[in-house]
């Protein structure tokens, strides 16, 4: 397996001895998976991380249990812990909580969102405008956060705030590497700036449409990443040909490619 932690590593700085240790290591992580710093299926080898951020083995295991626990790692027995991957069903079923809970969430901030509110999610776009002309996808995933963010605050529904937590990290995980297909990020920020426009006009109607729309698109643009990123399978006469050569037909029966054949026989 390849060593798909070391593309990490810039990420992971030393912590120190300090109190809450353990979360700061949660938050470290959280940090390299979400970005995508950590891939899909990267090893989460303890001693190593240890090492990285020169702790102890404790507040490691204690993090990585945490990750387990909130989905963002998996744990196998006698292997260890991976980074969380998904499968093409768990990607949709998420796309489809967080559509139904995100058009809901602008539905009632269009309704309660007071005009401070609304200042500073215009004033918010020109981050979002900055990070989409300097192509800076890391400037890009925090506007993006606080966006979906100040919605969900607008919309004050505790309960909705809890759900969406929940499915916060995983969420980003998709929306990090999506964000990597080109042109998603200023097709992203346009359909924030339609969901702004009807959040200005208190068109309830029309700003929900947007959202879902806004996360339908982005789950279109992760499988395409994803089915990008797809090592495509061998055909089976594959590897026979490239060792062998191409079969050739002669007077009905096939044999490899002659100058194959005379390679063979010396």
């Amino acid at each position: 397996m390849a060593d798909k932690l070391s593309k990490a590593r810039p990420a992971l700085q030393p912590l120190g001895q300090v109190a809450q240790l353990g979360s700061r290591v949660y938050d470290s992580l959280v940090s390299s998976i979400v970005s995508g710093q950590m891939e899909f299926g990267a090893p989460l080898r303890l001693n190593a991380i240890a090492s990285m951020l020169a702790v102890s083995n404790t507040p490691v295991r204690d993090a990585l249990a945490r990750l387990e626990a909130n989905g963002l790692a998996v744990k196998i027995p006698n292997y260890g812990w991976f980074v969380r991957d998904f499968t093409e069903d768990e990607i949709r079923d998420m796309h489809e909580v967080r559509g139904s809970i995100e058009s809901l969430s602008v539905r009632l901030a269009c309704e309660r969102m007071t005009q401070e509110e609304l200042s500073e999610l215009h004033a918010l776009q020109k981050s979002g405008r900055a990070a989409v002309q300097s192509n800076d996808s890391d400037a890009y995933m925090v506007y993006n956060r606080e966006f979906h963010s100040l919605i969900m605050r607008a919309a004050r529904n505790s309960y909705l705030a809890m759900i969406i937590g929940q499915l916060g990290p995983q969420s980003e995980m998709l929306t990090s590497r999506s964000t990597k297909v080109a042109g998603r990020m200023p097709r992203a920020f346009e359909e924030h700036a339609n969901i702004i426009d009807c959040l200005s006009r208190r068109d309830a109607e029309g700003a929900e449409k947007g959202m879902k729309a806004h996360i339908f698109n982005a789950l279109c643009e992760f499988l395409k990443f994803r089915r990008a990123q797809e090592v495509k399978p061998r055909a089976s006469n594959e590897i026979e040909e490239f060792l062998l050569g191409k079969r050739v037909s002669i007077g009905g029966n096939e044999s490899v490619a002659p100058q194959f054949a005379a390679d063979a026989s010396s």
